[in-house]
């Protein structure tokens, strides 16, 4: 169901065509006469969702990896699938799981969770190290605290703080790749705005001086990433506030 905006951000009007922003249509409209406000604010409805479901999925796969990944054969293994990952740029690998699995909001959440997942795996492996030795781990084993236990119960919630601070800063860059994939034409399907997508379109109207399309919902993304980046700095110096305060 669309929300009440000022205008149908699914219903062109050829009577509306490439207007300039104004008191009727605040960011103008496009090559289809609609209106760029309402579908930048219809597109947040399907791409902020995107974002924090493939970060959540992505977490979901990482940490417990990571978590398990610091000995034995197994956690060699799996550090080394993670280099290989990492070794490829990442817009290239989300375009090529979108290419195996299909478009559609579904298959881009998946893509974007499997290139966003090492980053976890990565991060909890080297909090789970570095806790390893402190001594109320130690004790945890001491007194037979499973391996799952020791690992969730007292090195996560040791480093939890960090691995939030990755998850803002997953979210934003999941955006930008959401973005960069619906701009190439590889992930969400029209008719259905994406800031991504209104961009591509956009680019035909700059040629004729007419930038609002694109500039709106690129002005968007940036102020949505900027703000995720900010939180996610206050959070990293909310936890280092802490500790110095232990």
């Amino acid at each position: 169901m669309l929300l009440p905006f000022p205008h149908n951000p699914l219903q062109p009007d050829v009577n509306s065509i490439a207007l300039a922003p104004g008191a009727v249509h605040w960011f103008g409209t496009d090559n289809n006469g609609m209106d760029v406000f309402s579908r930048t604010i219809e597109a947040a409805r399907l791409d902020l969702p995107i974002s924090l479901a493939a970060t959540a999925i992505a977490l979901a796969i990482g940490v417990p990896l990571g978590l398990f990944a610091t000995t034995g054969r197994a956690g060699e293994a799996i550090m080394r699938v993670i280099d290989a990952f990492a070794a490829l740029p990442i817009i290239v690998l989300a375009v090529v799981s979108i290419q195996l699995m299909g478009g559609g909001a579904t298959n881009v959440i998946i893509a974007i969770a499997l290139v966003g997942a090492p980053r976890f795996v990565r991060l909890s492996r080297a909090a789970a190290i570095s806790l390893r030795s402190s001594r109320y781990v130690e004790a945890a084993v001491a007194i037979g605290c499973s391996p799952a236990r020791v690992a969730f119960n007292h090195i996560f919630r040791n480093a939890y703080g960090v691995v939030l601070v990755q998850a803002t800063l997953t979210t934003a860059g999941a955006l930008s790749t959401i973005a960069a994939l619906n701009f190439l034409g590889v992930g969400v399907r029209p008719p259905q705005p994406t800031w991504g997508a209104m961009i591509e379109d956009g680019f035909s109207m700059l040629i004729r001086g007419q930038w609002w399309a694109a500039a709106f919902p690129a002005l968007t993304i940036l102020v949505v990433i900027g703000s995720l980046n900010i939180i996610a700095g206050a959070i990293e110096n909310k936890i280092e506030r802490v500790e110095r305060a232990r």
